[in-house]
């Protein structure tokens, strides 16, 4: 039976969870040995005397590492869990990683080395620093460009079925809450096929084109928009190339939230300056968390890097198994942080 294991919501708030970590964490040498030992090499549980023996603590210290291990549990910075007999030295009680903290680690231990540090940064709960608000007005809003997003979806198979209409719902709701929202335009393409992408590259002009549904190293799967039997067809990332190129215009920026979608590699570039593809499959989550917060940071004004950055910690933030699966494609000589698309 797992034992006492606080639950911490890494995507309300990272800094500030950070900081209270680190605050927690503290230098007291024994605990801070131990904490070392928990994230050091391997990834099994361990028990008190394995890790006593792994921070170079002898007998003596046996009920203060006892005492600090309870402390790092209580407050999540380690994992406890009941001895299984995976370990045969008679503990009761085996120690490990927790995900979140591990992926944070770095920036903890931060904090907990400089306690100062936490007072000089803004937290949601605690607006440390100065921060300068500049007001943005209407006549400066028309001034700047629009970007259009040709976004499409297909989820065809009814056997593999994917929420892509859940994760544009999200999108939607990440735009409308970003400072520059009137200057981004969702353009909305479920069930799509090469027809209608080439549609809206017509209509629209867009300055990114956005793919989500199944994929493959080859390809995406797109739809027959049929009712009564859907089908799905791959259309090849060179045809779909081809397409996106045979306009005046063409997009700067090409995303593929689909499965094993990196194979597409340099197909786009140029004209594109950018790719967004996965080097995986990824799950619904995932694609949801990246595209969320991706285009909550463009229609911010933030840049293409910044923008890529934030949805792989929102992807990290969920699925941490995933977070190396989003990859950022450039044409030669662009350097992503200088591309601001809105």
């Amino acid at each position: 039976m797992k034992a006492r294991v606080p639950v911490i919501d890494w995507s309300a708030d990272h800094v500030e969870i950070c900081i209270r970590l680190g605050k927690q964490l503290g230098q007291n040498k024994i605990r801070r040995k131990l904490f070392d030992a928990v994230y050091g090499y391997g990834s099994k549980p361990r028990s008190k005397k394995q890790l006593m023996d792994a921070a170079g603590l002898n007998a003596s210290h046996r009920q203060q590492a006892q005492n600090e291990l309870n402390a790092l549990a209580s407050h999540g910075l380690i994992t406890v869990t009941d001895n299984d007999g995976s370990v045969d030295d008679g503990s009761r009680h085996l120690y490990s990683k927790d995900p979140g903290v591990r992926a944070h680690r770095k920036e903890i231990v931060k904090f907990a080395d400089k306690p100062a540090l936490a007072k000089t940064v803004s937290t949601k709960r605690n607006p440390a620093s100065t921060i300068v608000v500049k007001t943005i007005t209407r006549s400066a809003l028309r001034r700047k460009k629009v970007l259009n997003v040709l976004y499409s979806t297909a989820s065809p198979d009814s056997d593999r079925p994917l929420r892509v209409d859940a994760e544009m719902r999200h999108v939607q709701d990440a735009v409308r809450g970003s400072r520059l929202r009137d200057n981004i335009a969702l353009q909305y393409r479920p069930a799509a096929d090469l027809t209608s992408i080439m549609d809206g590259l017509n209509d629209f002009t867009p300055g990114i084109v956005h793919f989500s549904g199944h994929g493959n190293g080859d390809g995406i799967e797109v739809d027959n928009a049929k009712v009564r039997r859907p089908k799905g067809k791959v259309v090849t990332f060179d045809l779909l190339a081809k397409a996106v190129a045979a306009v005046d215009k063409p997009p700067q920026v090409i995303v593929l939230n689909s499965c094993h979608s990196a194979g597409a590699k340099k197909a786009f570039l140029p004209p594109a300056l950018a790719v967004v593809a996965m080097g995986d499959s990824i799950s619904d989550i995932a694609a949801t968390a990246f595209a969320a917060r991706f285009y909550a940071a463009i229609a911010a004004g933030q840049s293409l890097k910044a923008a890529f950055d934030q949805g792989v910690v929102a992807v990290t933030a969920v699925s941490l198994g995933e977070a190396a699966t989003p990859q950022l494609i450039l044409a030669d000589g662009v350097n992503a942080a200088k591309v601001v698309l809105v």
